[in-house]
């Protein structure tokens, strides 16, 4: 590593979430670090280092092995913004693998990094090398939530955890990046594929017991101890496959979060009508994306890639999230979230720049196990991150239910 020139490189600078993140980085990066710009377009690249102060700036283009070699092979840790990933994501990781260069990214294409475990897991737990993916608003608050919650369990009583209930309120927009993403991975069979409520669990660790107890939620429902009307949450599908794999990879050197633990995710509504609405439009817009026509239409009226929400939603936008974990006793734990900030761009921006830092700079205080592989926020990061990120701003909130 020594020979490096850079300790952190951030690929896809120029677009739009990759500029962002570079200005977080500017403003950021603790004195000393060596960090790049890396993208398609010197000319771009140059502007955005000069804006910036970034050490250095790298030309790459996902079609070109080579430069993407060159690229990887300089950095220790390397962060991408460049998908969807199915796309263009592949030779990146691959080349990681080989050079043994961390990484963070900020897919949600849980169907692509199941092809990840099983091309390159192996090869990089061997090398101690941590690939980390979901590094963005999915999946990084579900999943450090969820260790947070289980380790209180633990660590103040002594016990498992049976369960948690997740649930999102949010406010925000969303950008042409993750409507690209939906619409590749409708087309190429992935978005099916993610239905699979054990998709990224070892299979020696994706038991019948744990799959009769993940089912998605697809009803409505009102939770007295929050006070709201729960609803399917769109990136559910994503976030609670990525909190299973975390609790299998943990279980497997004795640190799991109990035999019996089931994670449940969930948006949050005011009333029964929104929650139904939510519901409903939920089942449209998955039809809609089975069809091609369909996909044409939202193709033509929704943004384009490299287009984010306005200024004025990112800056409004706001995000908390709230577990209720359930210990094997039965006693429950509340768990609060909160940030500032659009969640797919501002919230995205902080934790990708955040786990990028925490993998170049604090090494020795991660997770020892697993290690390396293809890993999880939770057990590649760790609460590590969660600490970074209340540093940042995130609050963070915990403690018992107390039931009158």
């Amino acid at each position: 590593m020594a020979r490096r020139q850079y300790d952190v490189t951030l690929f896809g600078a120029t677009g739009f979430t990759g500029r962002q993140a570079a200005r977080y980085l500017s403003e950021h990066a603790p004195p000393g670090l060596r960090w790049a710009v890396a993208g398609r377009s010197r000319a771009k690249l140059e502007l955005l280092q000069a804006e910036t102060h970034a050490s250095g700036i790298v030309v790459a283009d996902t079609r070109d092995r080579a430069a993407i070699d060159a690229m990887v092979a300089d950095a220790r840790v390397l962060a991408s913004t460049v998908g969807p990933f199915a796309q263009h994501g592949s030779g990146v990781v691959e080349a990681c693998v080989r050079d043994g260069t961390d990484y963070v990214d900020i897919t949600g294409e849980t169907a692509w990094v199941r092809g990840l475990i099983d091309r390159h897991h192996a090869a990089a737990a061997a090398a101690g090398t941590r690939i980390v993916p979901f590094c963005g608003f999915d999946s990084v608050p579900s999943d450090l939530a969820a260790l947070l919650v289980a380790s209180w369990i633990r660590d103040r009583w002594g016990q498992d955890t049976r369960r948690v209930s997740a649930s999102f309120a949010l406010r925000g927009g969303y950008g042409g990046g993750t409507l690209a993403t939906a619409l590749h991975s409708a087309e190429t069979g992935e978005l099916a594929a993610a239905r699979d409520v054990l998709l990224l669990n070892p299979p020696e660790r994706a038991s019948d017991a744990e799959r009769a107890r993940s089912a998605d939620l697809d009803a409505v429902r009102y939770d007295a101890i929050r006070r709201t009307w729960l609803a399917p949450f769109a990136m559910a599908r994503i976030n609670t496959r990525v909190v299973r794999r975390s609790n299998a990879l943990l279980d497997s050197i004795g640190q799991g979060y109990g035999p019996e633990f089931a994670y449940e995710e969930a948006g949050e509504h005011r009333t029964r009508a929104a929650a139904e609405a939510m519901r409903v439009g939920l089942r449209l817009f998955e039809r809609a994306l089975a069809s091609e026509r369909a996909r044409a239409l939202l193709r033509r009226v929704g943004p384009a890639p490299g287009e984010g929400p306005p200024e004025r939603a990112r800056e409004q936008g706001a995000m908390r999230l709230r577990l209720v974990a359930e210990g094997a006793s039965g006693r429950l734990v509340l768990a609060t979230l909160r940030a500032r900030g659009d969640p797919g761009s501002r919230v995205t921006v902080m934790i990708l720049s955040e786990a990028a830092l925490a993998l170049a700079t604090q090494r020795d205080a991660l997770p020892r196990a697993p290690g390396g592989g293809i890993l999880t926020p939770a057990t590649g990061i760790g609460l590590v991150l969660l600490d970074r990120l209340e540093a940042a701003g995130v609050q963070v909130e915990v403690g018992p239910v107390l039931r009158s």
